[in-house]
């Protein structure tokens, strides 16, 4: 009798209602011991519609599907990487030596979600990449908000990093530089909120004249 429901619930995963698949998935929940393994199986072979189902049932389960997620993550879909990072983070199994790879994602919303979550870790293992990204990323939104979590979670370790950022094509992205550098060494320059072009290149310049009497003496 078992068989015969197990079969039905496979069958109906994969009607073309978006809403059976939901039913499905959840009647598999219910009623196995051990869906996690028959829904990572299905998910091997599943279409889009399927697979979206079965994770929308999955994101708000009461067990933990961190192992399906996992999987998730090198979904070729950039929204179910990030809503499977989300979900790891969630569940507490979001690791630094993840997100670190995660960084490197080719979704500029994914990187920026991995940045979020490292944001609230506080996890220092993580800021050479994320300092790395605020002057090597191509997305001027991610660029920025590396720089802001350095600020909050950095040290003067990474001012090297940011006073290259000075240079970012991106205003806001210069801007954020400056507002860092502040935050992690304690000098002060002139506020570039509300300063002129001509003001804020001089800002600039203080700066990155700081930087080098610095590492003149060191």
């Amino acid at each position: 009798m078992k068989g015969i429901g197990l079969n039905q619930i496979l069958k109906d995963l994969h009607d073309a209602d978006p809403e059976i698949k939901k039913m499905a998935a959840r009647a598999l929940l219910k009623e196995i011991p051990d869906p996690a393994q028959v829904l990572s199986e299905v998910l091997k072979d599943a279409d889009k519609p399927t697979a979206t189902a079965i994770y929308d049932i999955l994101f708000d389960a009461p067990a933990d599907f961190s192992n399906i997620f996992h999987r998730a993550t090198q979904d070729e879909d950039p929204r179910v990487r990030a809503r499977a990072i989300r979900y790891l983070f969630r569940k507490g199994a979001f690791h630094p030596e993840d997100g670190i790879k995660w960084l490197e994602d080719s979704d500029s919303y994914v990187r920026r979600r991995v940045i979020s979550y490292i944001f609230w870790l506080n996890d220092k293992s993580s800021l050479g990449a994320v300092a790395r990204l605020c002057i090597e990323d191509p997305d001027e939104s991610v660029r920025k908000d590396c720089l802001r979590l350095i600020a909050i979670w950095g040290s003067i370790e990474e001012v090297e990093q940011v006073i290259k950022a000075l240079e970012d094509p991106s205003h806001d992205v210069r801007m954020q530089a400056v507002q860092t550098l502040k935050r992690l060494t304690g000098e002060d320059f002139g506020e570039p909120l509300g300063a002129s072009s001509e003001e804020f290149e001089w800002i600039i310049a203080r700066w990155q004249g700081w930087w080098e009497i610095m590492r003149e003496r060191s």
